[in-house]
């Protein structure tokens, strides 16, 4: 009897997660962002600015709603200028870059189309991103330490389908301090473009 309940929850979960596959896309993207962090740190400031990424993006069901899970690596460039007088003087620049790994958790909003010719849609949802590396740079004493390993977001945006091209809008609003001893939020527009499978 129990060889027979257990052929049976094996053969219902072997067709859930058939059916499940049946309505998962994957999507590898990869994109350019502009980042409008800018902060004071105790002896230094710090900006972000553009980066790039690279990811999956998988949709998972097949009604209006659906949810958009993915995983992106993001590396982008960050300026750091060192003040050297009462009257804030800029003495010197230097450039470092930040890996992070984000993972957004998202659910979109099929406005139009899925398997045709033109399909739309929007999404939004929370974005946990975690710091990874940071590139050492002369002049500064700048590391991993300064930051906020892992912080929080929220974003929304827009997205297109031609095919199996996809191009994607999104903004993220950072809602946790990017760095450990300093104000400042990392909010970030990207743009990325990809396949649909």
């Amino acid at each position: 009897m129990k060889t027979l309940k257990f052929a049976a929850l094996a053969l219902s979960l072997f067709f859930t997660t058939q059916t499940l596959m049946a309505q998962v896309r994957v999507s590898p993207k990869v994109g350019v962002n502009l980042s409008a962090l800018d902060a004071k740190l105790n002896d230094f400031d710090a900006e972000a600015r553009t980066g790039w990424h690279a990811g999956l993006d998988f949709r998972m069901g097949d009604g209006v709603l659906f949810l958009n899970p993915g995983v992106q690596y993001q590396s982008y460039t960050a300026r750091l200028m060192q003040d050297i007088n009462q009257n804030t003087e800029v003495n010197f620049s230097e450039e470092t870059t930040i890996q992070s790994l984000k993972v957004p958790l998202n659910v979109g909003l099929r406005v139009i189309g899925d398997n045709g010719l033109l399909g739309l849609h929007l999404k939004g949802g929370i974005v946990p991103t975690y710091v990874m590396g940071v590139k050492e740079v002369d002049n500064f004493d700048f590391s991993i330490d300064e930051l906020n390993r892992l912080t929080w977001g929220a974003n929304m945006g827009v997205g297109i389908d031609l095919l199996f091209f996809t191009a994607d809008l999104t903004y993220e609003k950072g809602l946790t301090n990017f760095f450990e001893n300093g104000e400042g939020k990392n909010n970030i527009l990207s743009l990325s473009v990809g396949l649909k499978f």
